[in-house]
């Protein structure tokens, strides 16, 4: 982070990190008042960190959770990359990172890589999240990371605060506005849990059917291949074939629809 920024929140990671998570005390800070409300997606560049050292491997990600105390920082990143092990040697040598532990790993359809990895680092100077929550600024949901870039979303009272918000995240690097509405923009997607529970559900037979499925056309419009051609494949009958079908789709439908409707802005 540029020296100015250290200069201009020296004081901050000692209040923010070391009274309001050791002591227990409230954070004292100005809330904005939501008289107006606006959500912004703010954009910005951190120079100097890891996180803007991704950009050369096409990493995309999500921090999950995080804290920081004492001068100590933990966070759960999820990361999807071309590059695994050459982005995860940024995140591990770089000099705010004491530890990365890889929780899990697999490589996906199209051939990227996604990890979850559980970050322990030290705060050797401010952060951009630290920053906005210092300041009463409240971010919706996780920060995203692409293109070397971390991404918030905020909660404003009006479009001033935004434009104080771009003033502070200036400090670190470059920044842009992404988007302003004025409702909150709030994804309409299944927890984590919630997927797990599904993949984990789908039985070995029916995915590779699906898989199966998928790959010979049979989803098309129009249809590459019959269920009879389909379960002649899988060396299956065709009453099996639709069976497997029939449960295998009933499982996804019934558990995104729920999400579809949601989602619908009547």
């Amino acid at each position: 982070m540029a020296d100015v920024a250290n200069r201009r929140f020296s004081r901050i990671i000692d209040t923010f990190v070391v009274e309001s998570f050791t002591s227990g005390e409230h954070l004292w800070v100005a809330t904005p008042s939501f008289s107006i409300m606006l959500t912004a997606e703010v954009r910005v560049r951190y120079d100097g960190d890891w996180t803007a050292e991704l950009a050369e491997f096409d990493v995309f990600g999500e921090f999950i959770a995080s804290t920081f105390r004492n001068h100590r920082y933990v966070g759960m990143l999820a990361l999807e990359t071309s590059e695994y092990e050459p982005a995860l040697d940024i995140i591990r040598t770089h000099r705010m990172v004491d530890s990365v532990n890889v929780v899990e790993q697999y490589e996906t359809s199209d051939g990227r890589y996604a990890a979850t990895i559980l970050l322990r680092g030290r705060l050797t100077e401010l952060t951009p999240l630290q920053a906005l929550m210092y300041e009463g600024y409240l971010p919706i949901g996780p920060t995203k990371l692409e293109d070397g870039c971390e991404y918030f979303d905020l909660l404003l009272g009006d479009r001033s605060e935004l434009s104080n918000a771009i003033e502070l995240l200036s400090e670190f690097g470059s920044v842009s506005v992404e988007r302003i509405t004025q409702d909150i923009q709030r994804e309409i997607t299944p927890s984590r849990a919630e997927w797990q529970e599904l993949l984990s559900s789908i039985p070995t037979r029916q995915r590779e059917f699906l898989n199966t499925a998928v790959e010979m056309g049979y989803f098309e419009i129009p249809r590459a291949v019959t269920l009879e051609e389909l379960a002649e494949e899988m060396d299956i009958t065709k009453t099996t074939a639709s069976t497997h079908l029939r449960k295998v789709e009933r499982k996804l439908i019934t558990f995104l629809l729920p999400y579809i409707n949601l989602a619908v802005d009547d």
